[in-house]
């Protein structure tokens, strides 16, 4: 690109314009930081002064009432009185808000425009925002000084909730002992440095904007000329340094220009393209496509002379210096002579690669798409929003033996059904009408049952332009629901027999074992008692071997009533109604580990019980269980010089397992399955007594509280019970 040169007529003004351009804003900066804050000290300076004389007005006033008070042309309150009315009136200012207030030396206010209130008042304690004591600072200057100025914050005129900083002078009226004081709002005194400022700035910025003015003229002229010089390499720029490749061509296709892109798409210079014939260049389909279409182009240019600049796009496969093959998309115009005859063409080419993969990937995905929709058991339709059948899948096709010429444009229950009526509950409609997706049973006009779940599909506008449906039969699955639900009624039947006839058995059992404990106990007692008196009245006259005899009777007897014990008890444990509540298993199985320690003192038992362990259950039941189980505990560690019962809880696949273990004899894991029976026992009678219900009522209670238990035990190793409550 050459480089242009200024006009002689437009440098040295140019040049005189940016010196002038410095020079204002050294000028406004000096203003700015230098002499803006020296005229403020000025106008601050004469702002004291002004207060001054202001006061020397107001102190006239008061004079002029003093001495016709001592011309007893007033008397001293009617003087007083006039002179506070006369200030009170007195404004001053460009805006005529400026005034005069008026205190005494206890500081109670005489006059005040803006403050009326405080007239009559003590102002003694008032403070500013500050905390500044005003009036008692008015006093001082007053006093020591007999007049000057003071600085404070003040209410900004009439406005209450405003506050600003105000410069004022106050003089002592001595005949009267009044304090009279008048000011200005330091806020006024900076409006006026802004507007001084303001000033100097929009001088700045109207040169700025003149300058502005003749650089963009100056530079739309400058652009002007460069344009003009330029062209021609701008031109030759783009044709070296576009993306796409640009070849001019004569009529025999033999290449005349390649841009340099062809390096960087193809690998080849623009030499060796140009070398190149086309047949070299494209793949032997391409060649033969891109002739024959160049040819017919040609043809019509013959015949049509004067026809416009035709140009047409063409797809070709193209070979690269690696011998890799790409794809190109080629716009191709003619090359005309002043007659506008064809003489050549010219292409510009682009690198369509990556998007003819995409494109082939998603025609490849459609069709597997299609494949699916086609082959799916679900019939798939298409509908507009008249019900009209715009596309079905095979599902539909076979179904109905229907082709698309017997049902596209044609209403679904028409040519599907035979009818004009439409299907009962049909999720379509509901879809078309609500704009969303809609799913529900269908019940078509032949008495079959659908799921039918239909997606509406939106226009530009929002607007719904039709609705895709997918219909499943499940005519045989409902036929099966009405065949499952007619069994459950004669299985809920069937249940509600079994539970009276249960019902009524419960009650006999209640009856019978009601009967059988009051049939047994009685004997038992009479035989208890009958040999508890032989013993007492004979038992010195018996031999040694009846009176044996008698105390096993005795011995067999207490045995028999505490088994028919623990037979009510899991009579009981079977048939008692469970109460939910929230348990505490450590509680209670401490205070049945306590309970045996004070009947057991000579014992040495190290319980280790984890606390805070709760669980969902009847209370009263589990309380039953956990107190057998540690009476097993208990007694089979009886032998040990230092008993071990544990109380804790574990993990067993994923689920909270709670355990009772001892270190006592244990027993064979052969027999474990057999402990849960009742009466049955793995250890003699005389060693460890027992009636063998107990694991068994322990057994019921977990089961009714749809839990598990089993045991883990070793002889002469210990035992461990473990459960679950869910």
């Amino acid at each position: 690109m050459k480089n242009m040169q200024l006009p002689n007529k437009l440098r040295l003004p140019f040049k005189g314009l940016l010196v002038l351009l410095f020079l204002l804003i050294i000028i406004t900066l000096l203003y700015i930081f230098v002499l803006l804050p020296s005229i403020r000290d000025d106008i601050y300076q004469e702002k004291m002064l002004h207060t001054r004389e202001m006061i020397d007005v107001g102190i006239s006033v008061l004079e002029h009432y003093h001495q016709m008070e001592q011309q007893q042309v007033f008397t001293s309150e009617e003087a007083q009185e006039n002179a506070a009315d006369m200030v009170r009136s007195i404004h001053y200012g460009e805006t005529g808000l400026d005034y005069f207030w008026i205190n005494d030396l206890e500081a109670t206010v005489i006059v005040h425009p803006f403050r009326p209130d405080l007239e009559g008042e003590s102002a003694y304690g008032y403070q500013d925002p500050e905390g500044q004591y005003l009036f008692q600072e008015f006093i001082r200057v007053a006093q020591e000084e007999g007049a000057g100025h003071a600085t404070y914050s003040w209410q900004y005129y009439h406005f209450d909730e405003r506050f600003e900083e105000k410069l004022s002078y106050i003089d002592l009226f001595e005949p009267w002992g009044w304090i009279i004081g008048t000011g200005v709002y330091l806020t006024d005194l900076e409006a006026v440095i802004a507007q001084r400022r303001n000033v100097a700035v929009g001088l700045v910025t109207l040169f700025f904007t003149i300058s502005a003015i003749m650089v963009f003229f100056y530079y739309r002229i400058k652009a002007q000329e460069d344009e003009l010089l330029e062209s021609e390499e701008k031109y030759r720029l783009i044709a070296e340094n576009t993306a796409d490749i640009i070849s001019i061509l004569d009529l025999n296709l033999r290449h005349l220009y390649v841009s340099p892109s062809v390096y960087r798409i193809k690998g080849f210079t623009p030499e060796e393209a140009k070398a190149m014939n086309i047949e070299k260049t494209l793949t032997p389909e391409s060649a033969q496509r891109a002739v024959k279409r160049f040819c017919r182009k040609l043809e019509l240019e013959k015949q049509n002379k004067k026809g416009s600049a035709i140009s047409y796009q063409i797809e070709l496969e193209e070979y690269c210096k690696d011998g890799s093959v790409i794809w190109m998309e080629n716009s191709v115009s003619f090359v005309r002579d002043s007659n506008r005859d064809p003489i050549g063409i010219i292409a510009i080419s682009r690198d369509i690669t990556e998007r003819k993969r995409q494109q082939e990937t998603i025609e490849k995905e459609q069709k597997e798409k299609s494949i699916i929709l086609e082959n799916v058991a679900e019939q798939v339709t298409f509908k507009d929003t008249e019900l009209r059948l715009i596309w079905a899948n095979n599902a539909a096709r076979n179904r109905y033996n229907k082709e698309p010429e017997e049902y596209v444009g044609h209403k679904c229950y028409a040519v599907w059904y035979g009818t004009d009526r439409i299907c009962d509950n049909c999720q379509v409609v509901k879809a078309i009408k609500e704009g969303r997706v809609c799913q529900g049973e269908v019940i078509s006009p032949d008495g079959e049952y659908w799921q039918e779940t239909a997606s509406p599909v939106f226009d530009d506008h929002g607007n719904v332009m039709g609705v895709i449906a997918t219909s499943l039969n499940i005519t045989e699955l409902k036929l099966a629901e009405q065949e499952l639900k007619r069994l459950n009624e004669e299985l809920e039947q069937r249940v509600r027999d079994r539970t009276s006839d249960l019902s009524q058995a419960n009650k006999e059992l209640s009856a019978f074992t009601y009967s059988v404990s009051h049939d047994l106990r009685a004997p038992l007692r009479r035989i208890e008692g009958f040999s508890e008196a032989v013993l007492e009245d004979y038992g010195e006259q018996l031999q040694g071997e009846v009176k044996g005899y008698i105390e096993r009777i005795m011995v067999a007897s207490h045995r028999m009533s505490e088994l028919i014990d623990d037979m009510l008890k899991l009579s009981r444990v079977t048939r008692q109604e469970i109460n939910i509540d929230q348990v505490d298993l450590g509680s209670m199985v401490e205070a049945r580990v306590n309970y045996y320690r004070e009947e057991n003192p000579e014992r040495s038992v190290k319980a280790r019980i984890k606390t805070g362990l709760t669980a969902r259950g009847d209370a009263a039941l589990l309380r039953i269980a956990l107190d057998n189980l540690i009476d097993n505990a208990w007694k089979f560690t009886s032998d040990e010089k230092e008993a071990i019962i544990d109380f804790g809880t574990t993990v067993y696949v994923d689920e909270t397992v709670f355990y009772i273990s001892d270190n006592g004899v244990g027993f064979d894991m052969n027999y474990a399955d057999k402990i849960f029976d009742p009466f049955q026992r793995v250890h003699s009678g005389e060693a460890y007594p027992g009636t063998g219900i107990g694991l068994s009522i322990v057994q019921r209670i977990i089961e009714r509280h749809s839990g598990q238990i089993w045991v883990e035990t070793e002889a002469g190793k210990g035992t461990i019970f473990y459960f679950t409550l869910p």
